[in-house]
This record gives C-alpha cells, structure tokens and sequence, in this order.
C-alpha cells in the first residue's frame, strides 16, 4: 500500500485538527497539520508542498508521522538533542546562588536578578555563554520563574513617604 492510500484509508478527524492547530501556535505545527488536511481534501503532493512552501522531504516524513501516530504524531513538539551547556551540577548551584545571593556579590551593579545579570554570572562563573531566551527556560526547568519589575505606588505608606522626603531634603 503507498502512502496515498495509508492516507486515505486513516479516518480525517476534522474536530480533532481543529482543537490541535488552535492549540499549538508553532508554524511548524501548523504546516504539518495543515499538509495532511490538504492530502485528505484530495491535493496532491507537488500542490501541496507549493501551498505550504516544504520540501518533498519534509513532507514525506510528515505521512510517515501521521501514517504512524495519528494527528497527534504531527503535534509533537520538536526536541533538541543538543548537548546542554549548563549540567545538572551548575544548575543546581546556580539555583542556590538565585535564591541565597544578590547580584552585587558578583561585582554587578544590580540589587536584583535579572535576565542579564544571570548571563553574566553564568558567563564569570563557568565561561558559558548563553541567549537570554534560554535563560528564562533554565529558569523554569530548575523550578524558578523571572518577573517583571514595576513600581507598586497603590501600597505605599504616604507618611512614610513624606518623612523620608523631609530627611532628604534636611541633608
């Protein structure tokens, strides 16, 4: 059996690819899914990689995947199998050194952590060299989250405001 009729003879599940292309935003994602809707409408391939704007290749894999594991094959999120540059042991300390130090005993200019504070002792302490976005998935993986800093003037203490502008203006 080739691939069309591996195609043909899987049922299209027309509420099950509409719950996944909402649901991941990645263009790759999408591209896939919207590949094997066009196969089941009746396109044929040559139309198909012109539409979506993918290689033979690609595409080819992408049946495979959907011959094998459904449209929820095509949904998997792809995964680097790049080496980590930071180890299991770096960033446990690294966790430790978040929580229990500031960014000035690392000779930073800073009372708090930041994206690019982070990066900097990373770079000082183990000479790697990482991107911001990867910090933040570095974050998240040894179970920390960033936030954004913002001025909270709703719970501020207005005498405590004014004595402090009286001492300042005293000296």
């Amino acid at each position: 059996m080739n691939r069309e009729e591996q195609i043909k003879a899987i049922r299209f599940d027309t509420e099950e690819w509409e719950k996944l292309f909402c649901k991941y935003q990645q263009e790759y994602i999408r591209k896939r899914l919207k590949a094997i809707k066009y196969l089941h409408e009746g396109q044929t391939r040559q139309e198909v990689m012109a539409k979506i704007d993918c290689a033979r290749k690609s595409l080819i894999i992408w049946i495979d995947m959907y011959c094998e594991g459904g449209l929820k094959a095509l949904a998997t999120p792809m995964k680097s199998h790049r080496k980590q540059k930071l180890g299991k042991e770096e960033k446990g300390e690294l966790k430790k050194m978040l929580l229990e130090k500031k960014p000035t005993d690392y000779d930073i200019d800073r009372q708090i952590w930041t994206g690019k504070s982070i990066i900097e002792v990373v770079n000082q302490r183990w000479n790697i060299q990482l991107k911001d976005s990867r910090i933040y998935d570095i974050l998240k993986e040894i179970g920390l989250s960033h936030q954004k800093a913002h001025r909270d003037y709703e719970n501020a203490d207005q005498q405590a405001q004014q004595k402090f502008i009286t001492t300042i203006k005293k000296n």
